[in-house]
């Protein structure tokens, strides 16, 4: 097996540091060997993906709930309602009608969520208008127009004695109160469980980055690699190393959810999935540069393990600010705190996908806040990468962060 101190020189003056490409490689093929092997990596992994496919089968059993449709109705004949009920029971969909005094109130009823669709007549004789809030369900438009249709066959053969191929056919129109997003639910369900992905691989990965700076420190084995390596290699082969790890982690959770989400019916659509797995993704990559970065640092300005909890603490602060901003932004993705947010590193890793998924974005938007990331990535490693050239060899008392920011000048 290759190690760095196998490494042959690169030049014929005797110098035996490794070339950049060799030792960022090799650093990072270490990382990856030791971290995937560890049994604290594989019982996780192994138990978010359980947790993954049993969340999956208790929201595809709650979701069932009650499976009655309500429908408003208003200025209709009793006959059209009960041919509504019946026919909706014959086509195998439960549905129960409501009157309503005015189109007005069962349109507020519609946009509540009272009911699911209100029936109200239309402005031309013998037409009808069917409001909703947004797409609707074939299950129930169908019983609708069926019912509608008899009725009106109904009374016209019975008062006219005409043949009912000669009678006009009914016009039914349908209105929504809001545009419809298609597939909404499912791209932000992806969303929301990448933000969670992401937020759990920051904890753990620039954990292990930040333990691993502290134990080779500790051990002094940074000072033999350093022989024969440069610091910025050793700290990108780091970064590297556990990012494809975590990264590797989250892909495999990512395809256990989608595979998930298809067998219990709570996906459906799989273009829409990948797509916003493959933004989830992309987000992601710079997210955990961002943090890994950083956390590469602190573990740098320590030099005990017991320290390290106290020097990482603003990070994990912030982690968790990012994580809190996506649960409680998905139920305003359209508010002023959330877009000014969605626009600032690291938020933007959490909200722009779930802003995408939502549509409340554009195209402008996701290009630009791209940019914004990329740029804080690159302050970030910049930072980090000063702090970790002139903190890695010293020891003693942990280095104050007055003193880390003026190494990092």
């Amino acid at each position: 097996m290759t190690t760095l101190r196998d490494t042959p020189p690169t030049s014929t003056t005797g110098d035996t540091r490794a070339t950049a490409a060799q030792a960022v490689r090799l650093v990072a093929g270490r990382e990856i060997t030791t971290r995937a092997k560890t049994k604290s990596f594989v019982v996780s992994t192994a138990l978010l993906m359980v947790v993954i496919i049993a969340g999956a089968i208790i929201i595809n059993l709650f979701s069932g709930g009650d499976d009655t449709e309500k429908v408003a109705v208003v200025g209709q004949p009793s006959a059209v309602t009960e041919s509504i009920v019946s026919v909706g029971e014959a086509s195998g969909t439960t549905i129960a009608t409501e009157p309503a005094d005015t189109v007005e109130q069962a349109r507020d009823r519609v946009n509540s969520g009272d009911v699911a669709a209100a029936l109200v007549p239309g402005e031309a004789p013998g037409s009808y208008v069917i409001i909703t809030k947004d797409s609707l369900e074939p299950a129930l438009e169908g019983p609708i127009r069926t019912a509608v249709s008899q009725a009106n066959l109904t009374a016209a053969l019975s008062e006219r004695g005409v043949d009912a191929t000669t009678l006009p056919t009914v016009d039914i129109s349908v209105t929504q109160t809001e545009p419809d997003k298609p597939d909404e639910g499912q791209r932000l369900l992806i969303a929301m469980v990448g933000v969670v992905l992401l937020v759990t691989a920051i904890m753990m990965g620039g954990t292990m980055v930040a333990v691993g700076v502290v134990e080779e420190k500790t051990s002094r084995v940074v000072e033999l690699l350093l022989a024969t390596i440069k610091p910025l290699h050793l700290l990108w082969g780091k970064i590297i190393g556990i990012g494809v790890v975590a990264l590797g982690q989250v892909v495999l959770l990512g395809a256990t959810a989608l595979i998930a989400g298809t067998a219990t019916g709570i996906l459906t659509l799989p273009g829409a999935a990948l797509g916003m797995f493959a933004a989830v993704i992309a987000w992601f990559l710079l997210g955990f540069l961002f943090f890994s970065s950083l956390y590469a640092a602190t573990g740098a300005i320590v030099s005990r393990q017991e320290e390290l909890n106290s020097s990482s603490a603003p990070l994990t602060f912030l982690a968790v600010a990012v994580l809190y901003s996506g649960i409680f932004g998905v139920q305003a993705m359209d508010s002023t705190l959330i877009e000014v947010l969605s626009w600032i590193p690291p938020f933007s890793a959490a909200l722009m996908p779930m802003r995408i998924a939502t549509g409340d974005t554009d195209a402008v938007q996701i290009i630009v806040t791209f940019g914004l990331m990329g740029a804080a990535c690159a302050a970030a490693t910049w930072v980090a990468a000063r702090i970790y050239q002139r903190s890695i060899l010293r020891t003693g008392s942990r280095i104050g962060w007055g003193e880390v920011l003026k190494l990092a000048r």
